[in-house]
């Protein structure tokens, strides 16, 4: 059972304005492979927010002024994406809607998989925490992580996954989604015809 956790950084609102990508590859069980990489946003969507800078993930202008565009690193993505059993991400229609956003600014081929959200899982396995945000959710289960750190985040939300799936007793994320009838999402980024 093959799972990717994604997480992405934004430097405003746009969703073609990803600034950062985290991929965290579990394998029967073990986190096995990870990528991370700044972004420099498009031309046109790559204004910095002070307030997301400051209260949220760090990453400035600065930071990103030599890193690759998406399409640079989008092969070291889409290869993981394509290989998952599963893909995961948490408050995933967030990440979601940023990879499409930007695979359709660049008219990238992504490719097709299903989804699942941890945060809505998280939500039925443990509707009596405060709230389901990650931080909240990881430290449920004992997990220290540097949070709106790319990578960090979808560590983050691989290592409560499989917390779900072991407190539950299920083999795998699409398991642990039938058990408490959640549905994958398929995602396919479709282009309009020429």
């Amino acid at each position: 059972m093959k799972f990717v956790a994604i997480d992405f950084e934004t430097a405003n609102g746009c969703d073609q304005s990803i600034c950062a990508a985290g991929v965290a590859v579990f394998n029967h069980g073990h986190l096995a492979d990870s990528f991370y990489s700044l972004i420099r946003p498009p031309k046109g969507y790559g204004f910095f927010r002070p307030d997301w800078i400051t209260g949220c993930h760090g990453i400035r202008h600065t930071d990103v002024y030599n890193a690759p565009e998406f399409p640079a690193i989008a092969p070291e993505i889409f290869a993981r994406l394509a290989a998952a059993d599963v893909v995961i991400a948490h408050n995933a229609q967030f990440d979601m809607r940023k990879l499409c956003g930007t695979a359709k600014h660049f008219s990238l081929p992504c490719p097709a998989f299903d989804y699942l959200c941890t945060y809505l899982l998280a939500a039925r396995i443990w509707p009596r925490l405060k709230n389901h945000k990650l931080p909240t959710v990881a430290a449920r289960i004992g997990y220290e992580f540097r949070h709106h750190n790319a990578l960090a985040d979808a560590e983050a939300a691989g290592f409560i996954l499989l917390a779900m799936m072991n407190e539950t007793h299920v083999a795998g994320p699409r398991a642990l989604a039938e058990m408490i009838g959640v549905r994958p999402i398929p995602m396919a980024i479709h282009y309009p015809p020429d």
